[in-house]
């Protein structure tokens, strides 16, 4: 516990910070943050590194920055499609050392981290970014916590049939609920002392609460990659909190959802 209290106490300022400042560094963050999530995955799903995985490693990078310097288009759609053919041009160079499974795992860790990674970027370089990139962290950190909190207190009702068969019914809704208090909560603090769009709070509790129903998706898909690989976390980097991946499965899912209910409430 000690551990992960002194993890989080450094570690959280750092992410708001960079959050705060956007631009370059927080590209960086995010590109260096689905670089190691990459690598646990991989190491997850095949033990070692394959050839095909040094394709999934370059685009992250290249995926990342693209998005910050030329945002949704067809750069990006192109560069989404050079990925996918280098995967099979490297499956059919290195076949006799490469198997249908490494070409696989490549793929989907790439969609599963560094694309939906991204759209904290996507997010944060919109007009309005400044107040919405928030409501990502609001989703995911109130979900966990309220999740916990509620669980452990009044969690009777199982969700068994899932990966996390521990977490409860009751859980699941106490941490929705909290995000969104968590999320108007900030929404009331950003109305009043900065200058978000008009109706920015109902958008921060409805976004908030949208968000925690794929942040909870989220935290049961990555135990669901733990469970079918036999691991207990993907790596040991925080401490008390296991790899990258563990403490961003949340935020994964979180991010996208914001982007796309926040460019349905204001536009892209």
């Amino acid at each position: 516990m000690l551990k992960r209290t002194i993890t989080g106490v450094v570690g959280l300022p750092i992410v708001l910070f960079l959050v705060y400042i956007g631009g370059w560094p927080l590209v960086l963050f995010c590109t260096v943050a689905a670089f190691i999530g990459l690598y646990e995955l991989y190491k997850a799903i095949s033990n070692k590194t394959e050839i095909v995985h040094y394709a999934g490693y370059l685009f992250t990078g290249v995926y990342i920055a693209g998005l910050y310097g030329f945002g949704v288009g067809y750069v990006l759609l192109g560069m989404l499609t050079l990925f996918v053919l280098l995967t099979q041009v490297l499956f059919v160079i290195f076949f006799k050392k490469t198997t249908l499974k490494d070409v696989v795992g490549a793929v989907y860790g790439f969609f599963y981290i560094p694309f939906l990674l991204g759209f904290i970027v996507l997010t944060r370089q919109h007009e309005l970014g400044q107040y919405y990139v928030w409501l990502i962290l609001t989703a995911a950190f109130g979900c966990d916590t309220f999740a916990y909190l509620t669980g452990v207190t009044i969690g009777k009702h199982k969700l068994t049939g899932t990966p996390s068969p521990k977490k409860s019914v009751e859980g699941l809704i106490g941490g929705i609920v909290g995000a969104a208090v968590v999320g108007g909560g900030y929404g009331f603090f950003a109305t009043h002392f900065l200058s978000p769009p008009d109706g920015f709070i109902v958008h921060a509790v409805v976004i908030s609460a949208v968000a925690a129903v794929f942040c909870a998706m989220g935290d049961m898909a990555a135990s669901a990659i733990k469970r079918n690989t036999d691991i207990k976390d993907f790596g040991n980097l925080f401490p008390g909190h296991g790899g990258v991946l563990d403490r961003i499965d949340s935020i994964l899912f979180a991010a996208p959802v914001v982007f796309i209910v926040m460019a349905i409430l204001v536009g892209v």
